[in-house]
């Protein structure tokens, strides 16, 4: 379900349990990102952490029909909260189609990267029918400009790696040979900033989006006009 390894100062975190899958946030899956998360922040020293996946996607998002199950948006949620919020620093390595909970979870990241040559950055949920929480739509809020915010959030633009390099979503768009050192290298290069300072500024920094991203505030799919 997910695999973290350490080169040196840096861990990896792939969140992808196959060359075929499109990696959506199951129960299971968060839950292993969650543990893997807690080993992370256990270990001591400099460190940062990238979170990638294989094959073409990233992560296609959530599960619509697991939004009635009891638990499962407040522990998305929860987990993109501390993503935001982590005293490690982080890089997201987007290698392919990056959907939904799947660019929500890129966006808690520090810093993102994206492979140049295919795959589509996407926030679907205008467009099939599933209105954002306040703490996911205070997330994208806050990570976006303004226009952005509309044309991603509202409007469920679909953007390449190099127009949404362009539009501020991702800081990088990097061929596929490459992306996966490219996320490591960041990740070293920022390892010194990991620690209490790095989580206060960040807890100050996004108060009012952990904050709602906390409220019992469930996922839900809507028919109709």
């Amino acid at each position: 379900m997910t695999q973290l390894t350490r080169n040196e100062n840096v861990f990896t975190l792939d969140i992808s349990d196959s060359l075929e899958g499109d990696h959506r946030f199951t129960v299971e899956r968060i839950r292993a990102i969650d543990a893997a998360l807690t080993e992370v922040e256990s270990t001591p020293g400099e460190l940062g952490l990238v979170i990638t996946a294989q094959g073409k996607f990233f992560s296609n998002g959530l599960v619509p029909e697991l939004f009635a199950e009891p638990g499962y948006s407040a522990a998305f949620q929860a987990l993109v909260a501390r993503i935001l919020v982590l005293g490690v620093p982080t890089v997201c390595a987007i290698n392919g189609h990056c959907y939904g909970g799947g660019l929500l979870l890129g966006l808690a990241c520090d810093e993102r990267c994206a492979r140049a040559e295919r795959g589509f950055l996407c926030l679907p949920e205008t467009s099939i029918g599933v209105p954002f929480t306040s703490g996911l739509a205070a997330l994208v809020s806050s990570r976006l400009a303004p226009r952005e915010v509309h044309r991603a959030m509202v409007l469920s633009e679909r953007y390449d790696a190099p127009t949404a390099a362009a539009a501020g979503i991702v800081d990088d768009a990097v061929p596929a040979a490459e992306l996966l050192a490219h996320a490591q290298r960041r990740a070293g290069e920022l390892r010194g900033l990991r620690g209490s300072v790095l989580a206060a500024n960040k807890r100050r920094r996004y108060a009012e989006v952990v904050e709602a991203l906390h409220r019992a505030e469930p996922l839900t799919v809507e028919t109709g006009t």
